[in-house]
């Protein structure tokens, strides 16, 4: 590692770093090199140096859709956490990309601004829903984001717009490419202003709705990743379906567990290592296969 780069104030390079408290599964993995950026040209600088060396990285945000499969995890680390601003203008957000999905979702609430709502209670950060395209309760984050800003290929800042970033069902231009997400710019809808107690309180409702649901599924009972598998709507293909056909509810393997409420959950029920949450990820996509001759696809990114 460059001097430069470690002496850098805005780069904070850590060894040896314990991942449990990065990850929503809770697995106890230990990751040898860790890296903490507090700007955007920080960013570019430490993007650039690993681009440049040919040296491969993981940028992170909160953890909630990645699998550590083994105790040490080589790559580097990039950590997006401290970038978590939120500007609001008007009808427009603009959140940097490790602000939490939720930090977001409550400022919205608390400026009277709606159609983002359907976002409550997801853990992700910002980062990691643009990334995969976050859909839940039938929308999707392509239907609120404007623009996306990254750090592109060549290492400079740039926008991309809703068009641009060719976003698809858990899909978009970012997961193709050499991007990094920086931020999302965010168009909103305005409740009526003339009442606004009234205004927040229908937004309320919405996003209590969605959390009583989460509860209902038992989604927050255990740590996870949340869904596991991707849907095919293209042939009515619902994960948890075939799961669930295939008499995999419930089934544990070490100490993680396929949950009994939502078959397309894997939960770490009892200190679950990565290897476990692996092999029953492979335990199932084995016995939908053998059962129905479909080939289910990961959603969560399995880091080795």
């Amino acid at each position: 590692m460059r001097l430069d780069i470690l002496q850098n104030k805005d780069i904070f390079y850590r060894q040896n770093v314990a991942l449990k408290k990065y990850n929503t599964f809770l697995i106890k993995s230990i990751a040898r090199h860790f890296y903490i950026v507090n700007t955007i040209n920080a960013l570019a600088i430490l993007k650039k140096y690993f681009d440049d060396n040919g040296i491969e990285y993981i940028v992170l945000g909160c953890g909630s859709n990645i699998l550590f499969v083994n105790k040490y995890i080589n790559k580097n680390i990039i950590y997006m956490g401290l970038l978590d601003s939120i500007k609001i203008s008007g009808n427009t957000i603009v959140a940097q990309s490790g602000a939490h999905i939720n930090k977001l979702v409550e400022a919205a609430y608390q400026n009277s601004l709606t159609g983002i709502e359907f976002l409550s209670y997801l853990p992700a950060s910002i980062g990691g829903a643009v990334y995969m395209n976050a859909r839940c309760y039938g929308s999707e984050m392509s239907n609120i984001i404007q623009s996306v800003g990254i750090i592109d290929e060549y290492n400079n800042y740039t926008e991309i717009d809703n068009k641009g970033c060719l976003f698809e069902y858990k899909k978009s231009v970012f997961q193709n490419n050499k991007y990094i997400i920086v931020n999302a710019t965010f168009n909103l809808k305005k409740r009526d202003m003339s009442n606004i107690k009234n205004a927040k309180a229908i937004i309320k409702e919405k996003m209590i709705s969605y959390k009583n649901d989460r509860i209902k599924k038992k989604q927050f009972s255990y740590p996870s990743a949340g869904s596991i598998f991707l849907n095919d709507y293209n042939t009515n293909m619902i994960a948890g379906k075939v799961i669930d056909a295939s008499h995999m509810r419930g089934i544990k393997l070490g100490g993680a567990m396929v949950l009994p409420t939502h078959a397309n959950f894997i939960v770490n029920y009892k200190n679950a290592n990565g290897s476990d949450v692996y092999n029953l990820i492979k335990k199932i996509e084995k016995k939908v296969f053998d059962t129905t001759s479909i080939r289910l696809k990961n959603e969560v990114h399995i880091i080795e």
